[in-house]
């Protein structure tokens, strides 16, 4: 075999790494969903709702959130969200890390240094823009085929959170301590279900999706479209709540899902 010398090796090694540079880690670069409650005391019915935004209906599904009772995860940020579809879709769960009260640009620069980065293709970054207010988010979705522990009718609660803790990705649990983590994954209850009515319209031109969600004899709506830049969100928000205002149908509370749930 042919002896290559150090000083080979070494000019070798500079030459190919020249060839071929490391990838750098993309920065983190978020898109927008603009999300908007409606007042529902201002249509007729549900199908005045869904007739004005041009909507046709796509799916029902029941909502959890899964918290201890004092809701420690979500004190931290931390939202586990299970959804169950009423058609044969598979049922889905969702990890999100949210950053409230805490500037997108402090949000980036904190989940930069925990190691997240744009080329994460199974993490979706966005700001969830509701009236001029970024939250800048990360989330992470699992899916699965249909059982009979987690069906739309009901769900094995000790099952759900089995499979929470079996799914829950490294950057995710160890994002704090992963002791804590698990152990306060042990203590969650379900929060729900919601039954949320989903369809696909539009509104002054933008495809929007509408979302009119039933917990506990109350009912809010939502419409929401998701844009890639700032550029557009601003522009979709100013217009949607001008038209929204001037036609009476926007809400005084523009309180998020979760928490039409989680404050319940």
């Amino acid at each position: 075999m042919k002896k290559v010398s150090f000083v080979g090796a070494l000019t070798l090694a500079f030459f190919t790494s020249f060839a071929h540079p490391a990838q750098a880690e993309s920065p983190i670069e978020p898109g927008y969903e603009v999300k908007l409650n409606l007042d529902l005391d201002s249509f007729s019915n549900q199908e005045d709702v869904v007739q004005t935004f041009n909507a046709t209906h796509d799916e029902d599904v029941k909502v959890y959130y899964f918290d201890t009772p004092d809701q420690q995860f979500r004190d931290q940020g931390y939202i586990h969200r299970l959804r169950i579809y009423a058609s044969d879709k598979k049922t889905n769960i969702t990890y999100k890390k949210v950053f409230p009260g805490v500037t997108v640009k402090d949000a980036i620069a904190e989940a930069t240094a925990k190691g997240f980065h744009n080329d994460m293709s199974n993490y979706k970054f966005e700001n969830d823009r509701k009236e001029g207010i970024d939250t800048f988010s990360i989330s992470r979705k699992e899916t699965f085929k249909q059982n009979k522990k987690l069906t739309f009718d009901s769900i094995d609660v000790d099952y759900a959170i089995k499979l929470f803790k079996e799914e829950a990705p490294k950057k995710y649990r160890t994002w704090d301590q992963e002791d804590w983590y698990q152990d306060t994954l042990s203590q969650t209850i379900p929060y729900g279900p919601a039954l949320a009515e989903t369809f696909e319209g539009e509104y002054l031109g933008v495809d929007a999706d509408l979302e009119i969600w039933t917990y506990k004899g109350d009912t809010i709506a939502e419409i929401s479209t998701k844009v890639a830049e700032k550029e557009q969100a601003d522009q979709i928000e100013e217009s949607w709540l001008d038209g929204l205002t001037e036609s009476g149908w926007l809400s005084d509370e523009q309180t998020s899902k979760t928490g039409f749930v989680m404050d319940k």
